[in-house]
């Protein structure tokens, strides 16, 4: 991954692209969480989640239209949007076999959990590579924002696993690591063009 940055920071155009595809990325997020968990009124910490989803969404919208102009584009905006749209399914599907049903709630944590991992891994490495001081002091507040985010959703993870009737969220890292992977691999094929 670090690789892949470096190569997407070196060119501001390129660095546009990728900070609306991030923001594409928030923006599912939070169009997730409206859909799923929001449709009774939601808890204050659902409702502060979905928030900040929707600011970290137009944060990096805003920087990526401050380096690359309006409508800068994406890199492999349809690979990103299959990335969050096949784990959601995905975890979907074992939570049923798990449980014998859907469960609304189980999937958003589980989802979120993953998703705050995959963030906490890539937000960091991004901001120490980029060279663009705005994208670096922006998402130290996204980074403090998703750390908690982490936090929270780990504890909800931890208390529906030792229910017992789902064992471990391995298959769920696993899954979501294959995922990830294969996002990465279009946009090196991308960005090599």
């Amino acid at each position: 991954m670090q690789t892949l940055l470096a190569k997407i920071t070196s060119h501001r155009a390129l660095e546009a692209r990728w900070l609306n595809t991030l923001s594409l990325l928030e923006h599912i997020g939070a169009r997730k969480i409206s859909k799923t968990v929001c449709q009774d009124h939601p808890s204050l910490a659902i409702m502060e989640h979905f928030h900040d989803e929707t600011r970290h969404a137009y944060v990096l919208k805003k920087m990526s239209e401050a380096l690359g102009g309006e409508n800068p584009g994406y890199l492999c905006a349809d690979e990103a949007v299959s990335y969050f749209q096949m784990l959601d399914h995905s975890v979907c599907q074992l939570i049923e076999e798990h449980l014998g049903c859907n469960n609304t709630f189980t999937n958003y944590a589980f989802v979120t959990c993953l998703i705050e991992r995959r963030a906490m891994a890539l937000y960091p490495l991004y901001q120490k590579i980029t060279k663009e001081t705005l994208v670096r002091e922006e998402l130290e507040g996204i980074i403090n924002e998703e750390t908690n985010h982490r936090i929270t959703i780990e504890a909800k993870v931890k208390k529906i696993l030792s229910e017992g009737k789902i064992k471990s969220l391995e298959p769920c890292l696993t899954l979501e690591a294959k995922l990830f992977e294969t996002f990465c691999g279009s946009l090196e094929k991308e960005i090599r063009g």
